[in-house]
């Protein structure tokens, strides 16, 4: 076997000493330099401080912040599997081998605006379903009172009603649902807001516009039950006919059906077929792909998209964990697109900092 060229390989050697973050892409080697110098350091995995989602800074101070990341650990009113309580610290676990840049569309959010992650909702009285639901609308009004825009990990799908009622304030929103069930039924167990019924009390609310609603990736065994959906225009489109059209074509739909005003994104993960999520607390056969989900949220770059949320990951359903590694790749995607739309709609862009935590 001959041996490798003398010249060449003094020429690998000399490449071989470059900074662990000096990258031919610019953008990515600056954003990793920038988070070691204000000490997020990124390769070290047994110790960091900023435990926050994608390494951000974990406080509760509001001041000059874009984006804040949230959880809520809401589980009362699921109708199958428990354990939704644990997606949120899943997800930030995961989120700390992804980002800061994606690398297709090269947007590095941290560049774009100041984002936290504000810890998991405060709840009181753990059985009460509707103090839980209070509680995430006093601190989305707190949030949306300060004009920050929010990415939700749950969590129970219930979580989007309580946000919803907190940002959409001044008018109804768009929403765009990616979902395998409707939950626009009524109440269950006594609780008129549940994890069936989110939707329907939303638009009977005036909170979202149900003709600026889509609602995809419906299938299965409670299809029926949704016809309120039906009922008051809003647009359902089945699993299969996603499948069908294809996620950029289901995306083009969406993007004329919420138009150019505020809209809001709410993903269930049970939107995916359960050998692609099977950490969920409601799986049903036959759904769409990550690759499919993936390529749809990415269709929906420009939109004013005032949040955006992803519920009902159950990691004890999952014990290889890979549930919450997707979980958090798709909330990378969604920070993108959060960012983006933030700064397009303020004016305003400013960096994500660690040394002044």
């Amino acid at each position: 076997m001959a041996k490798i060229d003398k010249e060449k390989l003094l020429r690998y050697r000399e490449l071989a000493k470059k900074d662990l973050w000096d990258f031919k892409e610019p953008k990515a080697s600056a954003i990793f330099q920038r988070m070691e110098q204000e000490g997020c350091t990124l390769n070290d995995y047994a110790y960091n401080p900023h435990g926050g989602m994608f390494h951000s800074p974990l406080t509760q101070n509001l001041t000059d912040v874009d984006i804040a990341c949230v959880g809520v650990t809401m589980e009362n009113t699921v109708p199958e599997r428990t354990g939704q309580k644990y997606g949120p610290a899943a997800a930030r676990k995961w989120s700390h081998a992804i980002g800061p840049i994606h690398h297709v569309t090269s947007v590095v959010p941290f560049d774009m605006c100041n984002i936290i992650d504000y810890g998991d909702v405060d709840f009181g009285n753990a059985f009460d379903v509707q103090d839980r639901i209070d509680s995430i609308y006093e601190t989305f009004l707190k949030l949306a009172d300060n004009d920050i825009t929010t990415l939700t990990i749950g969590g129970e799908h219930t979580l989007t009603y309580p946000i919803l009622k907190a940002k959409a304030k001044d008018e109804p929103l768009g929403l765009i649902h990616l979902d395998a069930h409707g939950d626009t039924w009524g109440e269950l167990g006594g609780a008129k807001i549940n994890d069936a019924s989110a939707f329907r009390v939303a638009i009977s609310e005036g909170l979202i516009d149900p003709e600026r609603t889509i609602q995809l990736g419906l299938r299965g065994r409670s299809f029926h039950f949704w016809s309120y959906s039906f009922d008051v225009g809003t647009r359902v489109v089945t699993a299969e006919e996603f499948q069908e059209k294809g996620a950029m074509a289901m995306a083009e739909e969406a993007r004329k059906i919420v138009g150019d005003g505020p809209c809001y994104l709410t993903f269930d993960v049970d939107v995916l077929d359960p050998i692609h999520m099977p950490g969920t607390g409601l799986p049903e056969p036959f759904g769409l792909t990550t690759r499919e989900v993936r390529d749809f949220i990415r269709g929906l770059r420009g939109l004013d998209l005032v949040g955006a949320d992803i519920a009902e990951l159950c990691p004890p359903a999952d014990p290889t964990e890979m549930s919450a590694n997707i979980v958090a790749g798709f909330c990378f995607e969604m920070l993108c697109l959060l960012s983006e739309a933030h700064v397009a709609r303020t004016g305003v862009s400013r960096k994500t900092h660690w040394n002044n935590q």
